[in-house]
Formats: structure tokens, C-alpha cells, sequence
């Protein structure tokens, strides 16, 4: 359901960050998988851009009423659950499953910033979970904290908790206070491995922007309002 080989670089001024959420004052770089869609989170806006987006992503396909209204209330959830987690960006998949059914994810990114201590491993280590098991994983930034654990829930439109697999990638960016969360999960067994590989791709891709993407980003930002 996913290509995590095609990654598209976003600087963070072009996003629409929630404002209340905590992030770096500075500028980054993310890559997101092109084939996710950016969630609208705003108060105001979110349910016309959530009917836009379940229409857009089965566009053509055959999805019965009570499927429709399952993928709503599942984004429904999901937009209340990054509000109260306060995430900086959020990404939905939505699709069909080998078996035919509707399957649906979420990805969201949050920061941490643990000044006036400097963000690193040891940190991350001391405040995991004690439950679940976690490995390092590598980026260009260095090694990042990769927790997976499993939880029951009640996926929206169900009536009965499944197994769910809860994953968490900690990203800590060197010479700083701030540590970048990444956080994923899904009820489908069949989605946990290219979720666990599009998790690793996104965080590998996070870095802080150095002068000459800043100055590249405005270049383009001036070429789009002059088309």
C-alpha cells in the first residue's frame, strides 16, 4: 500500500503547522511517502478536507455506505487523537487490502525538546516504555530508537478490540535540544512491515536545513508565485 522509495522533501515552512504543537526554531527538511496524504487537522476545515480525501483515495473504486462511514469515523479519531497529542504533521493511508477490506494508517510527527539538556540516546532510553521491545536504527543524523509494542483496541466502526501494533521511532538531531517522535500503527498484520519500513524511510530523511536548502526552497517558493 505503499512506496517508500519515493519520498518527497518538504521544507517545514511550506507545511501548515499546528501552531500549538512544539517544533524546532529552526528550520528541517521531511520526506513523506508520495502516495500518503497530509491530514488536515484545523478545527474548521478538517471534515470537508476528510470527505475530500476518502473520496479522492477510492475514487473509482466501489465503496458500500457503511465503509464509507467506518474510513470517517477511523479519520475522525485520528484527527482528535493528533489534536490531543499535539502533532506537528500527520499522514494518512487509506486503501484496499489483499482481502478486499478497507485498510487505513496513520504516521504523525511530534517533537520533543528536553533543553537545557542536549537531546541524545541516553535520554531516549530513560523515558521508553518498559513494556515492548526496541533497536536502533541508523540515519545520516546518526542512530535513532526504533519501540514496537502491541496493543487492544477498538478500531473505529468496530464493535470488538483487536491486536494492534504500536510503533514509536525517536530521532534525537545532534548539537540540539530537540528530538524528533515519529509515531505509527495499524490493526493490520498485513500492513506492519511497510509500515516499520516507511516509519525508518521518514525518519531517515529528517534533517535540519543548512543555508543552501533554505536559500533553494526560497528559489523555488519565488519561481511558484511568478507561474
Amino acid at each position: 500500500m505503499s512506496d517508500v522509495s519515493m519520498l518527497d522533501p518538504l521544507p517545514a515552512h511550506d507545511l501548515k503547522l499546528n501552531p500549538h504543537a512544539p517544533h524546532p526554531d529552526f528550520a528541517w527538511f521531511i520526506g513523506i511517502p508520495s502516495d500518503w496524504a497530509l491530514l488536515d487537522t484545523h478545527p474548521e476545515s478538517w471534515q470537508r478536507s476528510a470527505a475530500r480525501m476518502v473520496d479522492d483515495r477510492f475514487f473509482g473504486q466501489r465503496l458500500r455506505a457503511a465503509e464509507r462511514r467506518a474510513v470517517l469515523q477511523f479519520v475522525e479519531q485520528l484527527v482528535a487523537d493528533c489534536q490531543r497529542a499535539g502533532a506537528s504533521l500527520s499522514l494518512v493511508q487509506l486503501g484496499r487490502m489483499s482481502t478486499g477490506a478497507v485498510g487505513s494508517a496513520g504516521l504523525h510527527l511530534g517533537w520533543f525538546d528536553s533543553a537545557p539538556q542536549p537531546a541524545g540516546l541516553a535520554l531516549i532510553r530513560q523515558t521508553l516504555p518498559r513494556t515492548g521491545t526496541a533497536e536502533e536504527v541508523d540515519t545520516p543524523l546518526g542512530p535513532g530508537v526504533l519501540h514496537r509494542d502491541i496493543a487492544s483496541t477498538v478500531p473505529p466502526g468496530g464493535l470488538t478490540r483487536v491486536r494492534s501494533t504500536v510503533l514509536q521511532l525517536f530521532l534525537p538531531l545532534p548539537g540540539t535540544t530537540w528530538t524528533a517522535v515519529l509515531s505509527a500503527a495499524t490493526p493490520h498484520p498485513e500492513m506492519e512491515q511497510v509500515l516499520t519500513e516507511v516509519i525508518v524511510a521518514v525518519a531517515q530523511s529528517i534533517k535540519p536545513a543548512d543555508q543552501a536548502d533554505v536559500a533553494a526552497a526560497g528559489e523555488a517558493e519565488r519561481g511558484d508565485d511568478h507561474d
